[in-house]
């Protein structure tokens, strides 16, 4: 490895709201050891940063649950085990507080990331069993859910189906189903914090309809000031005269 190289790190803080004037445990322990400061510092405020409400893509857009609540969306760590199974970061995203505490969150995702590990270990002598068997059943073996894969998958979203039912439904709480996401993110549906710049109709553009239902669209937010120039064509009526050779 070249010298003053540093490789990464898995992100394991805690992810503080801009303006935030709370301390951070995880902060002060890293500061003390590492010298270094929050995570948070390294995530703008946007679509990227750990705390930002998404709207919630999981349900419908006339629902009251669009309107009502917001997606905190954890992405994936790769440097747990890299493209072998999906795994998520162990950053605690501080707008998840006080509706899951920081200790909650971190038993979560390791329950998680613990269940698919396990479940796409390739290494292990059920998945060489369960390949072995799908081929030599054309593949029925996994079509029936026989494979390990499979059956732990089954497991571990039944496990967040009662993790709902039972601890996030008091507050509102709700882990999305890792297979709508397709393992790429893991959601959870909280209340509506009232932050982000989706905070309004603001910046939602104009969809209305005419009457004969076109799309009406506010042309100055679009173009401003600068005029549109339109395209002209110009026809030559005289063609041109073509030389008859002797």
């Amino acid at each position: 490895m070249e010298a003053g190289v540093r490789p990464p790190t898995s992100p394991s803080g805690r992810a503080s709201l801009p303006g935030s004037g709370r301390t951070s445990l995880s902060r002060s322990r890293s500061q003390r050891t590492n010298g270094e400061g929050d995570d948070a510092s390294e995530f703008p405020w946007g679509p990227s940063h750990p705390c930002f409400p998404h709207p919630n893509s999981h349900v419908p857009l006339n629902s009251a649950l669009y309107e009502t609540t917001r997606i905190i969306r954890i992405k994936r760590d790769w440097m747990v085990k890299g493209d072998l199974a999906p795994t998520f970061a162990n950053l605690y995203p501080e707008i998840l507080d006080p509706l899951v505490t920081e200790d909650e969150f971190r038993d979560l995702v390791k329950k998680i990331n613990d269940s698919l590990v396990a479940a796409f270990d390739p290494f292990t002598l059920r998945a060489w069993l369960d390949a072995v068997m799908g081929v030599a059943t054309f593949w029925l073996w996994d079509d029936v859910g026989m494979s390990g894969v499979k059956r732990q998958l089954n497991e571990l979203e039944s496990w967040i189906e009662r993790w709902n039912r039972e601890v996030g439904e008091k507050d509102a709480v709700k882990i999305i189903p890792l297979r709508r996401t397709g393992y790429l993110t893991l959601d959870i549906q909280i209340p509506d914090p009232h932050l982000g710049p989706d905070n309004g109709t603001i910046s939602r553009p104009d969809t209305r309809e005419d009457e004969f239902g076109h799309d009406v669209r506010q042309k100055n937010e679009d173009y401003g000031n600068y005029t549109v120039p339109t395209p002209t064509l110009q026809v030559n009526s005289m063609p041109p005269a073509i030389e008859s050779q002797s």
